[in-house]
């Protein structure tokens, strides 16, 4: 069966290769071992990007705390951390802050990179298809769906998946996020305004060990 991939699947698929943790591990394998298409919407390729941006953005504002400690921003004033982005950034450069600056760039930079240069591989090598852009969405479906998911990004990219299930054979949708709980899917599939709708098969791999 064919998979649509979520974002943070297929930023825990690249992370992996730095990043031993558990869940990346399932989802690496995951990905790796699909013997059929894997399916995206361009929802999911932009917030690959805007991941990559926002890790970058984290990295330059602890560059610049470490160069100057009295610098003070509101996280209103950042370009794509929300609230409690930003304060696991401040959290972070509290970590690292004695660390050698030069040292810390180097780690950095080298990181973003892999991340864009694993990204753009992705996309060329092991995506079977991408549909539906941000100016295609359903918008009542949409609302629909954010009535029962407050992440608006995660809304966005189920309600993309949801869109290109609808003229397909039944699919996975792979994700590893909490917003989609088994019983949560369960009862957002009994919504009578969503009746009509094709609902691709949930694989959480964030339930699964």
């Amino acid at each position: 069966m064919d998979s649509f991939l979520d974002t943070g699947v297929v930023i825990k698929y690249f992370e992996y290769d730095y990043m031993k943790e558990e869940l990346g591990k399932r989802c690496y394998e995951y990905v790796k071992n699909i013997q059929d298409k894997i399916l995206i919407s361009f929802i999911v390729q932009e917030e690959a990007h805007r991941v990559i941006l926002k890790r970058k953005e984290i990295y330059d504002y602890i560059l610049n705390k470490i160069q100057d400690p009295s610098l003070e921003i509101e996280y209103k004033e950042t370009i794509y951390m929300n609230k409690q982005e930003f304060i696991f950034a401040k959290d972070l450069y509290l970590k690292l802050k004695n660390e050698n600056i030069k040292e810390l760039k180097k780690n950095f930079d080298s990181e973003i990179d892999f991340l864009k240069a694993s990204l753009d591989l992705f996309l060329k090598s092991k995506v079977s298809e991408i549909k539906i852009k941000k100016s295609e969405l359903n918008n009542p479906l949409l609302a629909i769906i954010h009535n029962y998911i407050n992440d608006f990004a995660d809304c966005r990219v189920f309600t993309s998946a949801i869109q290109i299930q609808q003229n397909k054979e039944l699919f996975f949708f792979v994700t590893a996020d909490n917003h989609f709980d088994p019983n949560g899917y369960e009862f957002l599939k009994e919504e009578t305004r969503l009746k009509e709708y094709k609902f691709p098969e949930l694989k959480n791999l964030l339930y699964e060990k």
